[in-house]
């Protein structure tokens, strides 16, 4: 059953069942209540005739018992009773009688003074019988009375009558009310289901757009929220697929390309009759080889590392730590014939030096391979707030603006026949990007072909706020 159905049925019964017992309930109250006035009207109706007869025959207005019969019949003549019936005993001898008969058996004659009446039933219809003891003259005499309730019953009847034919109306109509609120509510259940079954079908891009200020509309707004999320969640993974695959083809070709050569030139000196120049020649080429693939798993190690471990921060002198790289490289850059020159604050900044140092070999290394013949690199460092900032400007061949986003994904190569000569792989910059990641840093290039690149790099000793 859905829940459709089930909420229809279960507003349709409570309609109908607070209907019922409410209307049930008011109905029997009315006629509870109507009832004791009847009957309290009875009993000071009964007792007006009854404090008459006795005022009467204290007055001495009656030389014997048959005058107070002739008083209650003038009493029941004149209409000033409301009685259905009214009989007068001495005994059991009847003294007087009017109205319908009276069942004197339906209730037992008081043993004194002393009133007593009981609700009866009959052909007659509905009735409460009064039954009194009043003196008279020497003696007692039994009065007993009927007053009729047959309205207050007809009343009851008329009002249950009624309130079933309303009964019938309300009811239909509750269930049209309940079916037509049903589907209100269902019909927003019914579109967030259709929205999570395309989600679970893959359609990232469906969003149940429920806009009310009910429990609905913010389930609605959480789930595009959640949406939102797992479509850009996708994305990105889709993303890291795509470099994922990418990487590893790169790494495939990078690795083919070498040991080509090695089982190539090792399959050479294998042969007989090879002169010395040849074995030389061969052996050179394997070593070279060897060692861009050795450069290569080191490169790869550090990428790997770098994902898994945290960096070891700590406080450094900056003036200190860029003429320590700067004297470190000076000797590779000058058998390049490429001047290094630094200029640097004298600050302390937290940072991960061998991590950084990683960092700024790479970026002066690659400005090195930029440049042709003669050219300059100049570091620069500088305390920044909350970190520290590094520019290498170089006056080497620069780059295309399509080239520099691209440059930080593994084995992507400007010059792929220049780095490869120059014993390049193309992960430089993908370590560096991993590095200045740890840093909760920042790095930017700023290049002109032929007119040389600048590097920015923002290094902060912990994560920067949103304020930072």
């Amino acid at each position: 059953m859905s829940f459709r159905s089930k909420l229809i049925i279960t507003l349709s019964l409570l309609t109908a069942l607070t209907f019922g017992i409410g209307g049930t309930f008011l109905i029997y109250a009315s006629f509870n209540s109507s009832l004791q006035k009847e009957k309290a009207t009875a009993l000071d109706a009964f007792e007006s005739v009854q404090n008459t007869l006795v005022f009467l025959g204290s007055l001495g207005e009656f030389d014997d018992v048959t005058e107070l019969s002739g008083s209650l019949l003038q009493l029941s003549d004149s209409g000033i009773s409301t009685w259905q019936a009214i009989s007068l005993f001495d005994g059991d001898r009847q003294l007087a009688r009017t109205g319908i008969a009276l069942p004197e058996d339906a209730l037992p004659s008081p043993e004194k003074e002393g009133c007593t009446y009981t609700e009866i039933n009959d052909e007659a219809g509905h009735a409460v019988i009064i039954k009194n003891n009043i003196k008279a003259g020497d003696g007692r005499l039994t009065l007993t009375a009927r007053f009729d309730l047959s309205p207050v019953y007809d009343a009851r009847d008329t009002q249950i009558k009624l309130f079933f034919t309303i009964y019938l109306c309300v009811v239909p109509l509750a269930v049209l009310i309940a079916a037509a609120l049903s589907f209100a509510i269902t019909e927003r259940q019914r579109k967030l289901i259709s929205a999570v079954r395309r989600v679970a079908g893959g359609d990232l891009t469906v969003r149940s757009g429920l806009r009310t200020g009910d429990e609905f509309g913010q389930l609605s707004r959480d789930f595009d929220a959640m949406a939102d999320k797992m479509q850009e969640s996708i994305s990105r993974l889709e993303g890291e697929l795509d470099r994922q695959e990418a990487f590893m083809g790169a790494f495939a070709h990078e690795l083919k390309t070498p040991m080509t050569s090695i089982i190539g030139y090792a399959d050479l000196l294998r042969q007989d009759g090879l002169d010395d120049d040849t074995r030389l020649l061969a052996a050179d080429y394997i070593h070279s080889e060897g060692r861009r693939l050795e450069k290569l798993s080191f490169k790869l190690l550090e990428l790997l590392l770098l994902d898994k471990d945290e960096p070891s921060m700590r406080e450094v002198n900056l003036y200190a730590f860029v003429k320590e790289i700067e004297k470190a490289l000076l000797p590779v850059m000058k058998e390049r014939g490429v001047i290094l020159s630094t200029k640097s604050e004298r600050a302390k900044v937290t940072l991960d030096p061998d991590l950084v140092k990683s960092l700024l070999y790479n970026l002066i290394d690659n400005a090195a391979k930029a440049i042709d013949g003669e050219g300059r690199i100049v570091l620069r460092g500088r305390r920044v707030m909350g970190g520290v900032c590094f520019e290498i400007a170089d006056n080497g061949r620069g780059m295309k603006p399509e080239d520099i986003s691209k440059i930080t994904e593994a084995f992507y190569r400007v010059d792929k026949a220049r780095s490869r000569s120059q014993g390049g792989a193309g992960l430089g910059l993908a370590l560096c990007q991993k590095i200045v990641a740890c840093h909760h840093g920042t790095m930017s290039f700023e290049s002109e072909a032929e007119h040389g690149t600048i590097v920015t790099v923002t290094l902060y000793g912990e994560k920067k706020n949103e304020n930072g």
